[in-house]
């Protein structure tokens, strides 16, 4: 920590100032301290940025969207606090005890082996947790990720975004920190997806295990074209970690190990990693220096690690054009056999390509109407249950995980694999069509069944409509935040963006545009329809209601800053927004019944999502479900999850039950908030907060690679 100069504040916001940490592209960071000696790191945006309206409507957005991760087990440091509104706009997190991953390795040199497979099996963790919220974090690197005596923290995720696009990145250059970006992040700047932190997680395991960057040093344009052109350097990497470095590293992102495919791959469990991250986790032996959680004084850097440039800049695009990319391998190996070569020692990849994410993958590798995918013993008789159907991933965070057809004979399952899937009751797959991009969750209806296609970031880019036999009947292009189309009555409604210029958009069944309705700023997510009207909350700040069957406007209300999706319940609709006041109650009149600060609960935000359930509003979290009454926004009753891991699902209600997934176990719970069920859900845990569907006697869980289907137990 360094002194304060004379131009430094010494008060921001609530906090007092004690030192300057550092500095970098977005501003400074200083250590303050809250009156209750809380101490935290706050960012301070630079003034140049502070200035340009752009980048204070991003930053806004996600600050706020940076809120709702974090906590025990995601490996994150958390937002404790923000004013995106000053002068001088900052952000606050939660103070990590500890020296970051550069300023550890260039102290201490590479780290030993087991130190290096908990770091890969907790930042997969905090990335599982990052790309939940919808979030990709755009600049991770080793000085990004803090080391604390019970675990590495990552900082600074999401926020690099409110760079693009400012008026000093609008001439074709890229955001982020040379030697760890992504081959995609600098050929498509703004454009990245999730698949993007993966490729900067395997250099920084190539760091962390050989002391050396991967894509070595020199000039900015020079490095780049290294990372283009597929120019790296392992030699120092040890041969137990060289295949899931490698396998991060591959220039298809889609052929990249997902988050949760790295914890598994270093063979970790949520309780083997608490159990492995100690004192001293990170060294050969426990910690000597002063200043480590046993000697009980305060680790600070000494020799300017945090005057160090962050390395987010604004770097010029590499001069040369036209680097073709790197073919994925077609004959790679099969996921269990080099899974078993990784982990027993042996670092097997597929010949002639840059690494093996395959072995972490299925096989359902589908190009058009065909099928494949399932797995699991099943009798031909009667409905089976206990089978698991793969592909990929589930498309997009959030929704059902799945759709059953009116008739219930059919199953259908979108597809991080860029297809939408029909499975029989015994899960065997009926068809499956290739659209041409991650399927988010489906709607199915009398007509055939209706889903859009994943944008990489919240929203979609098309809706496509396809028939019973997986033939598509219509494509409609739809740019918006919506990631499930909703049924109102015989149309199929959706949201339409940008930001700034949205809507909501009814299509009937032969894609005709039955009404659309501008809604100014564009609806943060997709809409909600109860009793013939569509409900949507906008980054206007209000939340609308539309006559379903025409789009006229009904009603609009003030309910904090970006107003999320609302949850009907009886005559109130609750719905979260960011602000101050992060909670609200809205009457179907439209009228303004309470609002809740976000000090007062610990839920809210626009992507505060809730069930209808014994007459509360329902929400889970990281670890607990938590009921609200909708009459003022009190709590009703809480219930503490035991399951493993952090990653959850949202709750799904069938009858007198409300079914949730926490890691690999699903929780059944009654209205009081009494856990009746629990059962453990083979297939390994989404990283999307898909919610189960119940129907006739069995429950539909998203997993890490699609669904299992599990008996319902009465």
């Amino acid at each position: 920590m360094h002194e304060l100069r004379e131009t430094d504040p010494r008060t921001i916001g609530p906090y007092e100032v004690r030192g300057r940490l550092g500095s970098g592209g977005m501003g400074e960071v200083y250590l303050a301290e809250a009156r209750g000696g809380l101490r935290l790191a706050v960012k301070v945006v630079r003034a140049e940025h502070a200035e340009d309206r752009t980048f204070r409507a991003r930053f806004r957005h996600e600050v706020r969207a940076a809120q709702t991760v974090g906590g025990t087990g995601t490996y994150t440091a958390r937002v404790v606090d923000a004013d995106t509104e000053a002068v001088r706009p900052w952000m606050a997190t939660e103070y990590v005890d500890g020296p970051n991953l550069r300023d550890a390795i260039l102290d201490g040199g590479p780290l030993p082996g087991g130190a290096v497979r908990l770091l890969a099996a907790a930042l997969g963790e905090a990335l599982a947790a990052i790309h939940a919220k919808g979030l990709v974090h755009r600049d991770l690197k080793p000085s990004n990720i803090m080391l604390a005596p019970d675990g590495p923290r990552v900082i600074d995720f999401g926020i690099v975004r409110a760079l693009e696009g400012t008026a000093l990145t609008r001439t074709g250059v890229i955001v982020g920190s040379v030697g760890y970006v992504s081959p995609e992040q600098i050929r498509n700047g703004a454009h990245v997806g999730p698949a993007s932190d993966v490729f900067s997680l395997g250099a920084i395991l190539a760091y962390a295990a050989g002391g050396r960057e991967p894509f070595g040093e020199g000039q900015d344009s020079v490095v780049l074209l290294r990372i283009l052109t597929g120019d790296v350097d392992l030699s120092a990497v040890p041969k137990d970690h060289l295949a899931l470095v490698e396998s991060c590293l591959r220039d298809d992102p889609g052929a990249r190990p997902t988050p949760a495919d790295v914890v598994t791959a270093v063979e970790h469990t949520a309780d083997s990693l608490r159990e492995g991250l100690r004192a001293g986790w990170y060294a050969d032996g426990p910690p000597t220096e002063p200043g480590t959680a046993d000697s009980g004084a305060r680790w600070m850097p000494e020799h300017g690690s945090g005057e160090r440039d962050s390395r987010v800049e604004y770097m010029a695009p590499v001069t040369v054009t036209d680097t073709p990319a790197v073919t994925p391998d077609p004959a790679a190996p099969s996921r269990r056999r080099l899974l078993a070569a990784l982990t027993g020692g042996t670092a097997v990849v597929a010949a002639g390509s840059v690494g093996g994410w395959l072995w972490l993958r299925g096989s359902s590798g589908s190009t058009g109407r065909s099928v494949g995918g399932a797995k699991g013993t099943v009798s031909s008789g009667a409905p089976g249950v206990g089978w698991q159907y793969q592909v990929q991933g589930l498309g997009g965070q959030r929704g059902p995980c799945a759709a059953v057809s009116p008739g219930g004979d059919l199953v259908y399952v979108g597809g991080a694999d860029g297809s939408l899937h029909a499975v029989d009751l015994n899960g065997r797959a009926v068809w499956h069509t290739a659209l041409g991009g991650p399927v988010l969750p489906p709607l199915a209806t009398a007509d055939g069944v209706y889903c859009l296609l994943y944008d990489n970031g919240e929203g979609s880019t098309k809706l496509c409509a396809l028939d019973r036999d997986g033939r598509v009947r219509w494509t409609r292009p739809v740019a918006g935040n919506s990631q499930v189309p909703v049924a109102a009555g015989d149309l199929v409604v959706v949201s339409y963006g940008p930001t700034d210029a949205g809507g909501v958009r009814a299509y009937a069944s032969d894609g005709s545009v039955a009404w659309s309705t501008p809604t100014g700023p564009a609806p943060t997510s997709e809409p909600v329809v109860a009793a013939k009207v569509v409900y949507a909350g906008t980054f206007g700040d209000r939340l609308l209601a539309l006559d379903a069957k025409t789009g006229k406007r009904l009603w609009a209300a003030a309910a904090g800053s970006d107003t999320g999706r609302p949850t009907p319940i009886g005559d109130v609709l609750v719905v979260g927004s960011g602000g101050e006041q992060m909670l609200h109650g809205i009457s179907r009149a439209g009228k303004v019944l309470w609002h809740k600060s976000g000090t007062e609960l610990p839920s809210g935000g626009r992507y505060f999502t809730s069930v209808a359930f014994g007459g509360l509003a329902v929400t889970a979290s990281t670890y607990e479900l938590l009921a609200l009454d909708p009459a003022d926004g009190s709590k009703a009753w809480d219930l503490m999850l035991t399951g493993e891991g952090n990653q959850y699902s949202d709750p799904t209600v069938a009858g007198d039950t409300l079914y949730v997934r926490q890691g690999s176990t699903l929780f059944g719970v009654n209205r009081r908030g009494g856990r009746t069920w629990r059962k453990r859900v083979e297939g390994g845990a989404s990283t999307g907060t898909q919610s189960p569907v119940v129907r006739d006697g069995r429950i539909y869980v998203a997993t890490a690679d699609g669904i299992t289907v599990l008996a319902l137990q009465t």
